[in-house]
């Protein structure tokens, strides 16, 4: 019986999907995703009690997958003055963000340019203030390492690389215009002078 309740709860996650992606949140009826999925609304409800719970329930993998890649800038490998000459982990995160755009990327218009009207409205500046948190505390984290080093880092400053780094994000889940060399070729250039700027404030 618990299966048989898991693959509902799983279908109409599928059709949700699909109909939030296809016809966007306002349009997408929950009628209408019961009747695809194969149960009557009020089973629906069951599972999920708003079409905010299911929107959330929808776009869960994608809160999750940009959660832990934010987080992992504060991840051990990035923890060593080594980040400012070996360029490598810093292209290394942003091509793991290329391949969250490219994973999620319809899952992500829908989170960023579409979510008006539900608890996820205005997600970008939550990313924001996370990667500003996560900012704050990778200075910390470094100071305890390597006490030489300068991390009287204006707040305002590192809102206003966060802000940057987040337009950045949304950039590249918005244009598909450009060839895959040349989003690299622009990345690793986004790198190059961001770490000379940080390098320069620090003072490694």
């Amino acid at each position: 019986m618990q299966t048989l309740k898991t693959d509902i709860k799983q279908r109409i996650l599928q059709v949700a999907h699909r109909e939030f992606i296809n016809k966007g949140v306002q349009r997408t009826c929950i009628r209408n995703v019961a009747h695809e999925a194969g149960v009557t609304v009020g089973n629906l409800y069951h599972y999920f009690d708003s079409k905010d719970t299911l929107f959330r329930a929808v776009l869960q993998p994608l809160l999750t997958a940009l959660d832990r890649y934010i987080l992992s800038h504060n991840d051990e490998e990035f923890l060593s003055l080594e980040v400012f000459d070996l360029q490598r982990h810093q292209i290394n995160h942003v091509m793991t963000m290329l391949t969250l755009v490219k994973q999620f990327r319809p899952e992500l218009r829908l989170l960023l340019f579409n979510a008006e009207g539900t608890s996820l409205e205005g997600y970008k500046n939550k990313i924001i203030d996370h990667q500003m948190q996560v900012g704050v505390e990778y200075l910390r984290l470094m100071k305890e390492r390597y006490p030489h080093i300068n991390i009287d880092i204006s707040p305002f400053l590192i809102h206003l690389t966060s802000s940057a780094w987040t337009t950045l994000f949304c950039e590249l889940v918005e244009h598909e215009e450009y060839s895959e060399e040349e989003v690299k070729q622009a990345l690793m250039q986004y790198v190059s002078f961001g770490t000379a700027g940080w390098k320069e404030l620090i003072k490694p």
